[in-house]
């Protein structure tokens, strides 16, 4: 029995994953304050969506895409837009907890670790060297921005997306160099597109430079192969989200698509940082912690050295990984010309989350300095840089926010639209997924009744009774064509019937369902929420995708 623990305590696997753990916990240490401030920027929008989103399951609404409770129980859709993993991995860990804060802070917990082994994992592969991989790990997960997402921002969306960016070039790393498991680029692709938008687009211009660079491995038709082979699952797979966001935004015209919503140029220019900034982190900078930090500086100052004494084969990666980083560093500052850039970049609505690739990109070259630069580099040499740059980012401590109380989101009030200008709504960031039309006219939500409305003719109502997006009501008509608005806010997917028959549905003025009775006689007005055709036939490919998936894996493992 000692010699099977004393065996792995000598494996260089398990040395490294356990430092990985427990740099993980230490990052954690302020989650475990029971004060911590985790509603704090963005965080009382994604704990509010995974409450509305699992309130929504419960009562059996369509994948939850609305969300009945929220617009003053007209309904609100995050899920159409945006992507639900987060949304998904919080409710999980509810359900385990009992709690949303704490399921909360254990998913965050598994983000931050799975983002150090992955890239552990992706240097390991590239740098043949387990001891090099654990120092990128490390570093990647102490970044200091990775924590502002964390503790700042609390914009655990983004701050999940980083364990997704190592898996894709790894993926494009072994599909490239021929090192097996290709599919790696799948579930990284896929994590992101069901994890945030934004960094899905930016991790997509990344990697294709990185396939730029390596254009004469395209001559391969086996590489073809397998990037069309990826290419096809992480689309299947996807469809059942990217197809209705895709027919919701034809539908109609939605807030978070309007020129002046979210990716505008005044943003862009207002939120780019002063040089300072990635060097150092002052008091007045709001809790935002952009730098670099000291011990990456350091190591980045072996760049030049490293390029000449590294193998020529592994130098294309090598500087791929360096520019890209100092791309991505100047991309957040001043200094780069936003303004010359195409207009679709401008989603990214604030330049300073670019460091999100410089922290990627440059925590990989700082460890291959590192590995390249200390003869007969060990853990032991990995070790002590990591105590070094924990003891560091430990020194930020004090930009962590904490609250007197905490209260659980159960007892928050969510949802509430007032119809104040620019106002931000706990559980609707700034209302950007109503329909414009909805969006404009936020002082009618505020103000509506939760009851059917007559646009056009006359009619009498009875017997409304509504619960969540199913609603029944008897109507009399006393016109050849009656209008009729009900209290929901207009997103596809709902379904109509009048006496059974199906009625065609519209969206009224005010940005709400609208439908015509057209007989003068007494009817039964059935309203249910069933989702589109599309969204089904889009649920059955993500289905067939994920099981093709499994099966390709199995054959290149067994194959293997």
């Amino acid at each position: 029995m000692k010699e099977k623990i004393k065996k792995i305590l000598k494996n260089e696997n398990f040395k490294c994953i356990t430092l990985l753990i427990i740099i993980a916990l230490i990052m954690c240490i302020p989650m475990l304050k029971n004060n911590l401030s985790v509603y704090a920027d963005d965080g009382i929008q994604h704990i509010s969506r995974a409450f509305g989103t699992f309130e929504a399951l419960k009562d059996g609404i369509f994948f939850g895409n609305i969300i009945p409770n929220f617009s003053n129980g007209f309904g609100y859709s995050w899920n159409l837009f945006y992507g639900s993993f987060t949304t998904i991995g919080i409710i999980i860990f509810k359900v385990i907890s009992g709690s949303y804060i704490i399921g909360y802070k254990l998913f965050a917990f598994l983000c931050m670790l799975l983002s150090g082994i992955f890239m552990y994992k992706l240097v390991t592969d590239i740098a043949d060297n387990k001891n090099v991989g654990v120092l990128a790990g490390s570093l990647y997960m102490m970044a200091p921005y990775h924590l502002t997402d964390l503790y700042v921002r609390n914009a655990i969306a983004e701050f999940a997306s980083f364990m997704f960016i190592p898996l894709v070039f790894l993926g494009l790393y072994n599909i490239i160099k021929k090192e097996g498991k290709t599919w790696y680029l799948s579930i990284g692709a896929i994590g992101l597109v069901f994890t945030h938008n934004i960094a899905t687009l930016y991790t997509a211009i990344f990697a294709i430079l990185y396939v730029l660079i390596n254009i004469k491995f395209l001559k391969d038709k086996e590489i073809w192969k397998y990037l069309a082979i990826n290419a096809l699952f992480i689309v299947m797979i996807t469809s059942c989200f990217t197809i209705p966001m895709l027919e919701a935004k034809f539908t109609t015209n939605y807030r978070v698509y309007e020129a002046d919503a979210m990716a505008t140029e005044e943003s862009i220019v207002n939120e780019q940082l002063p040089i300072r900034r990635i060097f150092v982190t002052a008091e007045g900078d709001g809790g935002f912690v952009f730098e670099l930090g000291p011990y990456i500086i350091i190591m980045l100052a072996f760049s030049y050295m490293t390029v000449r004494i590294m193998k020529p084969e592994f130098r294309k990666d090598y500087l791929f990984f360096l520019i890209a980083g100092f791309i991505a560093l100047l991309m957040a500052t001043k200094l780069f010309p936003w303004k010359l850039m195409p207009k679709f970049l401008y989603i990214i609505q604030f330049p300073w989350r670019c460091m999100e690739y410089a922290s990627f990109f440059l925590s990989i070259v700082c460890a291959i300095n590192m590995g390249a630069v200390i003869k007969n580099y060990k853990f032991k040499d990995a070790l002590i840089i990591v105590v070094i740059a924990t003891v560091y980012v430990m020194a930020l401590h004090g930009f962590v926010k904490y609250e007197e109380e905490i209260l659980q989101i159960e007892d928050c009030a969510l949802g509430q639209v007032s119809g104040m200008q620019n106002e931000c709504i706990a559980g609707m960031g700034k209302a950007e997924y109503l329909p414009e039309k909805a969006y404009e006219n936020r002082f009618y939500i505020a103000t509506r009744e939760n009851k059917i409305y007559v646009l056009k003719g006359k009619a009498v109502i009875e017997n409304e009774n509504k619960e969540g997006l199913n609603m029944t009501a008897r109507i009399k008509t006393f016109d050849e064509e009656t209008e009729i608005e009900l209290p929901y806010i207009y997103y596809p997917g709902y379904a109509v019937k009048a006496d059974g028959i199906s009625i065609k549905i519209f969206e009224t003025e005010n940005g709400f369902v609208g439908c015509k009775i057209p007989s003068e006689e007494k009817v039964t007005l059935e309203v249910n929420y069933i989702g589109t055709n599309n969204m089904k036939i889009s649920a059955l490919i993500s289905c067939l995708g994920i099981l093709l998936l499994v099966i390709y894996i199995w054959k290149m493992e067994r194959e293997k």
